[in-house]
């Protein structure tokens, strides 16, 4: 079975990415009335950074996005990783929000972290699956980072649980500006 990611060697030290492997979650939707099986990927903004020709290192590599943009290592992205699946499946709980992003497709998870100290920022979009699929939807987390200057345009909060039944049900999932 092929990695998800596979592992990057940059400056002789190889960096595993296999916490970063799909996995599938399951939450109660009181508003579905059933339980929901979430199937989770990531993207590798969650462990890179925009391409800068000027700041990459000579003799890393380049690393391309799904849309075949250039990306660049980021150490501080990929330690903050290692502990994305446990902060995906926090969100299975009644107290967990999530707000409503700027580009009004996809949502953000924020906490407080303590190294580095501040906002962490989990970026993700919820479709409901196709038809036949074993799961009922799919979330990609698009990015995660530590917050470092101005922070993300994000709009009102909405449960996740309950997000998952709107999504799920096919019910407007806008939140009051």
């Amino acid at each position: 079975m092929t990695a998800y990611f596979p592992p990057l060697c940059i400056g002789g030290l190889t960096y595993n990415l296999s916490h970063l492997e799909p996995f599938t979650f399951t939450i109660q939707s009181q508003l579905a009335r059933r339980d929901l099986r979430v199937h989770v990927t990531f993207s590798n903004h969650c462990f890179s950074t925009g391409y800068d020709q000027a700041l990459h290192p000579a003799g890393e590599p380049i690393l391309l996005d799904h849309a075949q943009r250039q990306r660049s290592f980021c150490m501080t992205r990929y330690r903050l990783s290692l502990s994305l699946p446990p902060v995906i499946k926090g969100l299975n709980h009644p107290q967990a929000k999530v707000s409503e992003t700027a580009a009004m497709r996809n949502w953000a998870y924020s906490i407080m972290i303590e190294d580095p100290s501040g906002p962490y920022h989990v970026f993700f979009e919820l479709r409901r699956a196709a038809e036949g699929k074993p799961q009922d939807l799919n979330l990609v987390v698009e990015s995660a980072y530590h917050q470092t200057e101005k922070p993300p345009r994000l709009f009102g909060k909405m449960g996740f649980m309950l997000l998952c039944g709107k999504v799920y049900l096919r019910q407007p999932t806008s939140t009051k500006r």
